[in-house]
């Protein structure tokens, strides 16, 4: 009943004997029991009932949490704080009732950006630049200098009116060096809402010499000027870059989707003539590499025996051209060693090979019988589509609450421009402080995450994590019954039931949800552990906050944590199987799928690489082939300003299609290997207990019916 329970169903299975004096029963080894015959079973049993009732129960609750938590954040976030730019003062420019009409930014003293980009810039909305930033209606349309220029044309505090001002010389100078003013603004064009200044080469040094001043009344060159620009600009070329590349993508987006319906054909049709060609993919990639190592080992032999036989001049090359890598080619020690390695090499794989032959031949013998699987069922190729539209609302719910979690807090403000008090938090004591210093600032930031926000944003991240791998494996265990019951069908072309993914779908939500829910939660888990080691490195960084014993431990454990995640992921996929077939809890039938494995280990690590090989090699070749013709089409449209951006989307979205189909593909694989283990645990081929694999199969490992052998 609840998480890790013992249900009916094993105390069914438990206290089934092997009959028929079955010889394989014995004691139990140290991976269990080999599976007892149970009449009764033919296939995913009907008769049901709820698996981890309470972890289907705190599974809701979380969603319940994450729906309270999204209300909050959009109670209190603002996502326009994201999308607009915000000035020194925290203002969101455009939206801001103060600065409703000011939609544009602009930069006092581009020259202080520089250092700040150096050091720290790491938000790509310019608040990371520690000079002042005002909103203004419109972009700077041309150059203007505080000092000589018109009045009309300065960029000041809102408090100011510029077109009432008419201050002398020394005024002027007083405003730009209390901040109060900008010292100088450049005609600008507009870059997410930025004003960037344009500079042409040195147009800019010709035009304006030496007549600009920062705020401490020194010099500033167009060098700097530029370097400043340049600095801001560089925050700012990513999200430009990607403006054009959705324009590209909108220019050719009908293309891309008959490139993405193009892979959708050519995925299925791989699947498709799998049962052929699986054989022959296999076997003459091993016999090239093979024979490409035996080559190598020859050409190595060869080699080695041509400088051994001219030794002296061979010592005289290598000593003439001893600080290049041509000294290692022309080298006899370097081709005898070479021959000793790639000959260990290739007798280790010959000897793998002779001893691996039979289960190698068992494994492409499961990857046809998967594609007859997915034959069988065509619809199953297009069941991922509802994981997708899952993960997209998921995706778009996350990233939306996010949105709104992140600009929850309220405005945070450093202290700028001083040396000793630089980075050093705002508090309101610091700004009355500083009063009318010029060299004190207190900017805009960031918006402050205080603990509680902090632990909004920990828990929004793990339901996260956990709603994405139920998702996951509701799909693999919705597939995973389907095609156990394929395989468990005796006449494949009558026991089979109609709407086989869709009954095995509604069955898995209804009986199993707590189960997946606990499956899922684990790996969620160890993802947010990952996570947090990540977090932690990244804080970590930096000059001599990190020791090298720090850096090796969080290493390792990032690795270790991987791993875990690997391997948890692998027993999750088998015990959704199991689950699918057998309807028991979670921890049972991962149990039980995790002794099936271990009693088979040689076969399932041939398989998995075998399996691994094969579709890799495929969606290779879907997302080459793709890749290769969209780059010879879009290479001559004149009307996109970057063709290889629509090539790069074609060759990962039909890489990623490859990789659906080929996930349903092996997931077939996967279900018809399991049932296959388990019906040679079960069953002898006596009329009593006949298996239930096919003839091809039972061939390849030496087994028949004894009864109606060849029928199927």
């Amino acid at each position: 009943m609840g998480c890790c329970g013992k249900n009916s169903d094993d105390e069914r299975t438990d206290n089934v004997e092997m009959k028929g004096g079955d010889k394989r029963g014995g004691k139990a080894g140290k991976w269990g029991n080999p599976k007892p015959f149970d009449p009764t079973f033919n296939g995913p049993i009907k008769n049901r009932s709820c698996t981890d009732c309470i972890c289907c129960i705190l599974f809701v609750l979380y969603i319940v949490g994450m729906i309270a938590l999204g209300i909050v954040a959009y109670i209190k976030g603002n996502p326009y704080k994201l999308l607009n730019s915000v000035d020194s003062d925290g203002n969101i420019c455009g939206y801001d009732e103060n600065v409703k009409d000011r939609p544009k930014l602009v930069f006092f003293d581009l020259t202080e950006c520089l250092p700040a980009v150096t050091q720290v810039a790491t938000n790509l909305f310019g608040a990371s630049c520690p000079t002042k930033q005002r909103c203004v209606k419109s972009c700077p349309d041309k150059n203007a200098f505080a000092l000589t220029g018109n009045v009309s044309d300065l960029v000041c505090d809102y408090d100011i009116d510029v077109n009432s001002l008419n201050p002398s010389y020394q005024e002027r100078l007083d405003l730009i060096r209390n901040k109060r003013c900008a010292p100088y603004i450049l005609k600008s064009s507009d870059v997410l809402n930025r004003c960037i200044p344009i500079l042409v080469g040195d147009a800019l040094k010709t035009s304006l010499g030496d007549q600009l001043q920062s705020a401490d009344g020194s010099n500033v060159t167009a060098e700097e000027v530029k370097e400043g620009s340049l600095a801001v600009q560089a925050l700012l070329n990513l999200q430009n870059l990607g403006q054009k590349i959705i324009q590209d993508v909108q220019e050719s987006w009908y293309w891309i989707l008959a490139a993405m319906g193009i892979a959708m054909v050519a995925s299925f049709l791989y699947i498709i003539v799998m049962r052929w060609i699986a054989g022959l993919v296999v076997w003459v990639t091993i016999y090239a590499v093979l024979t490409a190592l035996g080559f190598s080992v020859y050409y190595s032999w060869t080699k080695y025996k041509e400088l051994s036989s001219n030794s002296g001049n061979t010592t005289i090359t290598v000593l003439s051209v001893s600080t290049g890598l041509d000294s290692y080619a022309n080298s006899e020690k370097t081709w005898y060693w070479l021959t000793i390695i790639l000959g260990v090499i290739l007798g280790i794989l010959v000897l793998i090979l002779l001893a691996l032959y039979k289960r190698i031949s068992i494994a492409i013998q499961i990857i046809k019988e998967g594609s007859r699987a997915v034959s069988a069922m065509p619809f199953s190729l297009f069941f991922p589509v509802v994981p997708w539209l899952l993960q997209i609302i998921l995706f778009g719910w996350f990233v939306g609450v996010l949105a709104f979690l992140v600009t929850a807090g309220d405005p945070q403000y450093q202290v700028v421009s001083n040396d000793t008090q630089n980075g050093q938090v705002c508090t309101q004591e610091i700004k009355d402080a500083i009063g009318s210093a010029s060299n004190y600032t207190c900017n805009f930031v960031d918006f402050a995450n205080d603990d509680h926000l902090f632990r909004m944003q920990i828990y929004h991240l793990f339901g996260w994590f956990w709603l994405m791998n139920f998702i996951i494996a509701l799909g693999q265990c919705a597939l995973a019954g389907a095609f156990a019951s394929y395989y468990w069908a005796w006449d494949k072309k009558t026991d089979i039931p109609k709407f086989a993914v869709t009954a095995s779908f509604f069955r898995t939500l209804r009986y199993h949800t707590g189960s997946l829910a606990f499956g899922s939660l684990i790996i969620a888990i160890v993802q947010l552990i990952r996570a947090a080691l990540e977090y932690i490195d990244h804080k970590l960084r930096g000059p001599g906050e990190q020791s090298e014993i720090t850096k090796y431990i969080i290493k390792c454990l990032k690795c270790c944590f991987w791993c875990l995640e690997k391997f948890l992921k692998f027993l999750n996929k088998n015990a959704y199987i199991m689950i699918a077939v057998h309807g028991k809890n979670f921890c049972v039938s991962a149990k039980d799928a995790f002794f099936l494995l271990m009693r088979n280990i040689l076969r399932v690590a041939v398989l998995d690489k075998v399996t691994d090989f094969v579709l890799f090699l495929g969606q290779l070749t879907i997302a080459a082939g793709l890749g290769i013709g969209s780059f010879y089409w879009f290479e001559r449209q004149e009307n996109l300003n970057y063709y290889l951006a629509p090539v790069i989307i074609i060759v990962v979205g039909a890489y990623m299609i490859a990789s659906a189909f080929f996930s349903v593909y092996n997931m077939a694989i996967d279900t018809v290997f399991l049932s296959f283990l388990e019906d040679s645990e079960r069953n002898d081929g006596s009329p009593e207990k006949p298996y239930y694999m096919s003839k091809s199969l039972r061939k390849i490992i030496g087994k028949k019916n004894k009864k109606n052998s060849d029928s199927e």
